[in-house]
């Protein structure tokens, strides 16, 4: 059976009492964590996953992995010395 559509604007409902804790733990400024999640949802829309896969889960990894993202290169670009 196929899975109901979901939104965007529903899955954010669904996670925003952890959203906030995430950005926190990760220091996102309040901008960069808008664009974060505005990204997200795009490519979660395009991908058409809000009917296939675990939509609230892919986003939630996607929001975390690109919160994780800029540290990393940071640490790529700039080794201790």
């Amino acid at each position: 059976m196929e899975r109901p559509f979901v939104s965007c604007a529903e899955i954010l409902d669904r996670l925003s009492p952890i959203l906030p804790a995430v950005f926190n733990a990760y220091r996102v400024p309040e901008e960069r964590a808008r664009e974060i999640v505005e990204d997200a949802c795009i490519t979660l829309v395009s991908m058409r996953r809000l009917r296939h896969e675990d939509a609230e889960g892919w986003l939630l990894r996607t929001i975390i992995e690109n919160c994780r993202r800029p540290k990393k290169e940071t640490k790529l670009e700039d080794p201790p010395q």
